[in-house]
């Protein structure tokens, strides 16, 4: 597959937008607060089924985000997701206001390349991911 494909779009047969994430939680009301208090993220919809609760949260309240699941029989794995990765403004700052909430902060804020990144954990220890993205080319774009 050459590097033409990149540049043809198929609305039909190819993904139009990232939507969203599954991670399972052991307390949807605690999750909730660590996404909206720490990361900014808005609740989008909330579902109360009989055997589960999901709740889509995002920036703004757009699409592209998580979706918490806690299912009323499940114990969340001991060992969830590698991580989730979010697109921050000022990682160093986001870091700084997590660890105030009283979040762990995994690995604390480093450049690789031309980003910086760090790692914090939620409260069902799913690993999160913070960059800033800076000077990193878009695919496609010339180099």
């Amino acid at each position: 597959m050459g590097s033409e494909s990149l540049d043809c779009a198929h609305p039909v047969t190819s993904v139009a937008a990232f939507d969203h994430i599954r991670l399972d939680v052991a307390d949807i009301d605690i999750a909730e607060r660590f996404y909206a208090d720490a990361l900014g993220l808005s609740s989008v919809v909330r579902y109360e089924l009989a055997d589960r609760v999901i709740l889509q949260m995002a920036p703004d309240g757009r699409p592209a985000g998580v979706e918490l699941w806690q299912e009323r029989d499940l114990v969340p794995a001991p060992h969830p997701t590698h991580h989730v990765a979010f697109r921050v403004a000022d990682v160093p700052a986001l870091v700084e206001h997590i660890r105030a909430l009283g979040y762990r902060v995994v690995t604390e804020p480093h450049r690789i390349e031309q980003e910086t990144v760090a790692f914090v954990a939620d409260p069902d220890r799913h690993t999160i991911e913070l960059n800033d993205f800076l000077g990193r080319p878009t695919v496609g774009a010339p180099a």
